[in-house]
This record gives structure tokens, C-alpha cells and sequence, in this order.
């Protein structure tokens, strides 16, 4: 076996990628865009880092080279969010294949059609909220985040509203130890409460609804599962909790950047707001800038030579999510946003690829272009509260999100 040390012949940077690079990563995506992989070192190893969109995509596709599997190797300690769970997002073939099947019944075309219904008359009554408010509000406590939890949690899991904080408390909890790629957390004792007190929800959930099933959630993904074998307690956990707590950033994220991108150009805003058929191109353009998900992580599976680099069996490789977004050749002048861009949503590398390929990207896309379309039409006044205002971010490791974004209206 290669060296772990001298194997990695991509130039080694000191890129704090996780920090100072995720705060601000826009001049990074575009000067990396063209770039080959490059090797950064934590805790005293290397760990190779993919920019280019033809790279990510390799890496993504080959899950024989390139594993999601998580590996104990040193520095990446920030990525074992699920306690090594059997989760569908830490597996590869063909064991993926057969837990992303337990999402199916979430996200089903009947389902999507009933939460569509609900989400066009949730965005409605908040907006009344905010509307009868001061002039000011919250873009992520008051509207994106309260939407998507009800979509979500209520909606989607048909969790009663009274269990709610136990996914948003483990939510916070992830946040708190997963966001920094290598060390120990101060708060970690407050996650392993927090999952505890999930998996304990979960567990309750499970043997209920296996003793008297009804239509919801849990109940159609043990009859889904069930007639087509076996299903562990800790796979249909995973699955849940993966839900429960990873999917909400998404619905969150993805209405709460586009509001906040708008706020900042209103030239643009002004385009959405004459021309109401725009918000699609202006979801769009918000998701090739800030997709929720920042990054990627795979472990090689051998030694070998990847894109001029080698690597080692165990070794990381991080994709950037919004790399490929960013390349000129592909997006002309790619730190403008421009809600007319002719972008085909398929081609970003925001909802990643290959068999990992976001399940919810549909119910994410839908929830934000419903979102953003009636705050536009309904909040003729919308703008930031200061016009070159920038969110603080949040979110573990692979995500990146917004704490807060206040708006004015009227």
C-alpha cells in the first residue's frame, strides 16, 4: 500500500474548506471551476478535494472507487452524523438501492400531490401572519422554517405537531457537533440525548404501527418494505431520521437563499415581480448559487490514480456541490445572478448525482417556487432590512444554510 503521507500527488493547499471556504465560497467555486483535484491535510493526512463538475461527477457515479461507506479515518470525524447507522446516504449498492426504496412511499406522486395542495394553503397563512406583523420579519424563523416543518414533519411524516421539537432539538444537535471536520465537540453529550430521545420516538413509532397500521408514514413503509423482505428497526431508524432531520434543510434553504438573492438584487426582484412565470428561472438561479448541500464525502476503495492525483484505500474525497455551477464555460459572468439565465435544473450539481441523487429535490423545488411566488406577488414592498446584508451559516458539515435573513415588507 502507497505511503498515506506521499500519496496524494495533487498540490497540497491550506484551504480552511470547512470554514473561511463555506462562509464565502462563491471567488473559490469559480477560480477552482477548470481546476484539477487537490490535496488538503487534516490531522496530519491527506484528503483529496474535487471541484471540477467532470471530476465530482466521476467520483459520484463510481461507487465502486469511491465508497459512502464511512471509513474511520482520522480528520473526518465532523461526517459521522448518523452514529453508524444503516443509513441510505452511508451505503453503496445494492444495499443503497433497497433503503432509498424505504423513501418511496414519502415522496410518491399521491403524496407530493396531496403536500402541494397543503403547502399552497400553509405559504397563504403565514403570509397573513407576516402581513399583519410590523413591517419586518424573519425570512427563516418566520416563513421558510415554519413551512417546512409542517411540510415535513407534519405533512410528509405525519409527525403529531406536540413530537416536533424532538427532530428539531436533534436537528440544532447535529448542527452544534457536526460542524467542523475534525476534533472533539463540547456539545456532544447533548446530541447523544437528542438521538437517544429519537431513536426511543422511532422505536415506539414502529411497534405501534406494526401492531395496528394506519395510512401514515411509518405504516406504508413497513407494508412497502415488508413485501419485499425484511426490515431491520435500525435501517427503518436511519431512514426516518434522515428524513426527519436532514431533509428539512433543504425546504428550508432552498426559499430562504432565493428570498435573500432577490433581497440583494432588486433589479432582479423587480423582473420576478412583472414577470410571475420568472420564479422557476429565479429558483433555479438560487440553486446553482446555494444549494443546500455544500459538499460530498467518499472513501477510495483501493490505491489508484484519479484525475492526475493518487490516492489511497481509506482516503477522503470531498465533491463541492456547487462547483460545477460556477464555471464559466458553462455559466458566463457565474457570479451574477440572473433569474433569466437559460439553466436546465438537471445539469447543476446542487441536488448531487449518481445513485445518491437528492430523492426530494422535487418536493424541495415545489415547496420554494410556491414560497417565493405568492411572497413576491403578496408582499409588494419585500426587500432586505439593509440592502448589502449577508447571513451568518449554519448547518452541519455538508450543508449550508442561513440563521437568519430579515426582510421588510410594506
Amino acid at each position: 500500500m502507497l505511503d498515506s503521507l506521499t500519496a496524494a500527488t495533487a498540490a497540497i493547499r491550506t484551504i480552511d474548506l470547512y470554514g473561511a471556504v463555506k462562509r464565502d465560497p462563491f471567488q473559490f467555486y469559480v477560480d477552482h471551476a477548470d481546476q484539477p483535484p487537490f490535496t488538503i491535510m487534516v490531522e496530519g493526512h491527506p484528503q483529496l478535494v474535487c471541484t471540477r463538475l467532470a471530476d465530482s461527477r466521476a467520483v459520484l457515479e463510481d461507487y465502486t472507487r469511491f465508497s459512502s461507506v464511512k471509513q474511520p479515518y482520522p480528520g473526518t470525524q465532523g461526517f459521522y452524523y448518523f452514529n453508524s447507522m444503516p443509513s441510505v446516504t452511508d451505503s453503496d449498492p445494492p444495499v443503497h438501492t433497497r433503503r432509498r426504496r424505504l423513501l418511496s412511499p414519502a415522496l410518491s406522486p399521491r403524496k407530493l400531490a396531496a403536500i402541494e395542495v397543503s403547502v399552497d394553503r400553509q405559504v397563504d397563512a403565514l403570509l397573513d401572519e407576516i402581513g399583519s406583523m410590523a413591517s419586518s420579519f424573519d425570512a427563516v424563523a418566520d416563513f421558510a422554517m415554519p413551512l417546512a416543518l409542517k411540510t415535513l414533519l407534519g405533512e410528509v411524516c405525519d409527525i403529531p405537531v406536540a413530537d416536533w421539537p424532538i427532530f428539531t432539538d436533534l436537528m440544532a444537535a447535529q448542527r452544534q457537533v457536526f460542524n467542523q471536520l475534525a476534533g472533539d465537540s463540547a456539545s456532544e453529550a447533548a446530541y447523544r440525548a437528542a438521538w437517544a430521545r429519537a431513536w426511543d420516538y422511532c422505536a415506539a413509532t414502529i411497534a405501534a404501527r406494526r401492531a395496528v397500521p394506519t395510512d401514515d408514514l411509518v405504516s406504508n413503509m413497513l407494508a412497502a418494505q415488508e413485501r419485499g423482505g425484511e426490515l431491520t428497526a435500525e435501517e427503518l431508524f436511519a431512514t426516518l431520521v434522515i428524513l426527519y432531520s436532514a431533509g428539512i434543510g433543504g425546504l428550508v434553504n432552498t426559499p430562504a437563499w432565493t428570498l435573500w438573492r432577490l433581497g440583494r438584487h432588486p433589479d432582479q426582484l423587480a423582473k420576478l415581480q412583472a414577470t410571475p412565470e420568472l420564479v422557476v428561472g429565479a429558483i433555479t438561479e438560487s440553486l446553482r448559487m446555494e444549494p443546500s448541500s455544500y459538499a460530498s464525502l467518499r472513501y477510495a476503495t483501493g490505491d489508484f490514480e484519479f484525475a492526475g492525483a493518487r490516492v489511497t484505500a481509506g482516503m477522503p474525497v470531498h465533491t463541492m456541490s456547487a462547483g460545477g455551477n460556477f464555471d464559466p464555460a458553462e455559466y458566463p459572468d457565474p457570479l451574477r445572478f440572473d433569474i433569466s439565465r437559460p439553466t436546465d435544473w438537471r445539469r447543476l450539481s446542487s441536488f448531487g448525482h449518481g445513485v445518491h441523487h437528492c430523492i426530494g429535490n422535487g418536493l424541495a423545488r415545489m415547496v420554494a417556487r410556491i414560497a417565493v411566488g405568492k411572497a413576491v406577488a403578496r408582499l409588494p414592498g419585500l426587500r432586505l432590512d439593509r440592502p448589502d446584508f449577508v447571513p451568518e451559516i449554519t448547518g452541519v458539515l455538508k450543508q449550508r444554510a442561513p440563521v437568519s435573513i430579515p426582510m421588510r415588507h410594506g
